[in-house]
C-alpha cells in the first residue's frame, strides 16, 4: 500500500462525519424554519403598518349586518367569517374560516370591506387561482347575498397599507399570507356588482 492510499483512508472518516453533520444541521435548520413559520402563523399577523388606517365612523355603526358566509366559485369554498380586530398591535384571524376587519366598511355601502383569512387549503389557500372578471358573493347576517366582481390581483408587502384603506366605491378586499415563510400578501379586490 501506498501513502498516498494510506493518506486517503483516513481523510474518509473524517469526510463523512462532516457530510453527516451538515446534512443534520440542513435538517435541524429546515425544521427551524418550518417551526418558525407556523409559530408566527399560530400567533396571528402582524399589524401591517405603524400607523393604522383611518375609517369613517359612519362605517363603524353596529346596525348594519356583517358578512356572515363568502363563497368563491373558482374555489368551489363556502366559509364561514367571524369578527377580526387590530389587539395590541396584531391581527385576530380564525383559524377555520375568514376574519372581518370590524372597523372597515359595511356591505352594500360605500366604503371596503376587507376580510382575511390563512393561506391553507380549507380556507384561502388557492385565492391566486382568483383572476379578474370572477364573482365573489358574501352574505350578510340578515340573510342578504352580495356578488363582487373581481378587478385586481396582487401581492404586497405586509406593511402595504393601501389595501386596508376606505374607497369611494362598495368594493371588498379578500387577503392572505403568501410567498416564502408568509413574507407577503395576496390580495384579491372586487367592485360591487350591478
Amino acid at each position: 500500500m501506498t501513502a498516498t492510499s494510506r493518506s486517503r483512508k483516513k481523510k474518509s472518516p473524517v469526510r463523512l462525519r462532516v457530510s453527516r453533520a451538515f446534512a443534520i444541521f440542513l435538517i435541524l435548520a429546515g425544521a427551524g424554519l418550518i417551526f418558525w413559520s407556523s409559530f408566527r402563523q399560530g400567533y396571528g399577523w402582524q399589524t401591517p403598518t405603524q400607523t393604522e388606517p383611518q375609517f369613517n365612523q359612519e362605517q363603524t355603526d353596529k346596525e348594519a349586518p356583517k358578512p356572515a358566509k363568502i363563497y368563491i366559485p373558482k374555489l368551489q369554498r363556502t366559509l364561514e367569517v367571524s369578527d377580526g380586530f387590530i389587539k395590541d398591535n396584531r391581527w385576530t384571524i380564525s383559524k377555520t374560516g375568514i376574519s372581518y376587519l370590524t372597523t372597515s366598511g359595511k356591505l352594500g355601502e360605500q366604503g371596503n370591506v376587507i376580510l382575511y383569512g390563512h393561506n391553507t387549503q380549507d380556507v384561502l389557500g388557492g385565492l391566486w387561482k382568483v383572476q379578474a372578471g370572477d364573482i365573489v358573493e358574501v352574505t350578510d347576517s340578515g340573510g342578504n347575498t352580495y356578488k363582487f366582481e373581481v378587478f385586481e390581483r396582487k401581492e404586497v408587502k405586509p406593511n402595504a397599507v393601501e389595501i386596508l384603506e376606505s374607497a369611494d366605491d362598495s368594493r371588498l378586499t379578500i387577503y392572505t399570507c403568501s410567498g416564502f415563510l408568509d413574507t407577503a400578501r395576496f390580495v384579491v379586490v372586487a367592485k360591487k356588482a350591478s
